[in-house]
């Protein structure tokens, strides 16, 4: 069962359309971090400190200076976050239960998604990184004064201290919470599909309200380090911590666990 719902997750229109989503962002964000023509001048780049322009800032501009952070939640849900939705009205749910548990099918479902969605976020990172390492050099400037990118570890997350340490570990991390980031806001987007039909519902609403509590968060005072954003992009404040990271996404996945439950309260009504 949990292989062809991985199959039915990768293989369809909409995780490409995340995929080229996410590229389509992460490229526009790699492209101002180069810059118009007379800055890649050779005679000017030689003027420029020693790795000033370089494979691990480019990712992390690109992410910085791009609608990717913003779009992220939508990158998630649009795999396979409405399919139990989608499963009901087209009766194919009737089919699957006709040789399997419900129980097997939900599982399955769930990692399913969870995966799309993580693979969704993390993955165009990680080709960007690829393309990074054969525009630019491979290596940092130490000189943080002397940086294209504020680079002191407290500027750059809670794991900060690997981008002078291991830069590569760095990216790799930051993919990896892009995976986490995107897993939940699929999760997200599915306990939104067990309680509705409406796809448009269950893909547009994880969006909304993650930009909703985005928005109203920044205008609060002292709370701009909680944004649920900061938990996908740690480098955007100063001095973001785990527990920020780990708030955010706790009650996302929470906020899912409850409308599962929900879902499966309403099921046993019926």
């Amino acid at each position: 069962m949990l292989r062809e719902e991985m199959l039915r997750a990768i293989r369809n229109k909409s995780f490409l359309l995340s995929i080229a989503l996410a590229l389509f962002s992460l490229t526009h964000g790699f492209a101002d971090y180069i810059g118009p023509a007379p800055l890649r001048a050779p005679d000017y780049i030689r003027l420029l400190p020693p790795f000033y322009y370089n494979a691990y800032d480019a990712v992390i501009w690109a992410e910085w200076f791009s609608l990717f952070g913003f779009i992220a939640p939508l990158i998630a849900v649009l795999p396979f976050s409405d399919s139990l939705g989608q499963d009901r009205t087209s009766g194919f749910l009737r089919f699957i239960l006709s040789r399997s548990s419900y129980r097997l099918y939900f599982v399955s479902k769930s990692v399913a998604a969870a995966l799309a969605g993580g693979l969704a976020v993390s993955l165009p990172i990680l080709l960007l990184f690829a393309l990074s390492n054969v525009v630019f050099k491979r290596g940092i400037n130490l000189d943080v004064y002397e940086s294209k990118l504020t680079t002191s570890p407290d500027a750059l997350g809670p794991f900060g201290a690997l981008y002078h340490s291991a830069p590569d570990l760095y990216i790799l991390s930051l993919a990896a919470l892009g995976f986490v980031f995107g897993a939940v806001y699929a999760l997200l987007g599915l306990s939104i599909s067990a309680i509705s039909d409406n796809r448009y519902i269950s893909l547009a609403t994880p969006f909304l309200a993650y930009m909703l509590v985005n928005f109203a968060m920044e205008i609060l005072g002292g709370l701009s380090k909680w944004i649920p954003l900061s938990a996908l992009l740690p480098f955007w404040y100063r001095g973001i911590q785990w527990k920020h990271i780990g708030l955010s996404l706790g009650i996302a996945l929470g906020v899912s666990m409850a409308l599962f439950l929900l879902a499966g309260w309403l099921k046993q009504d019926r």
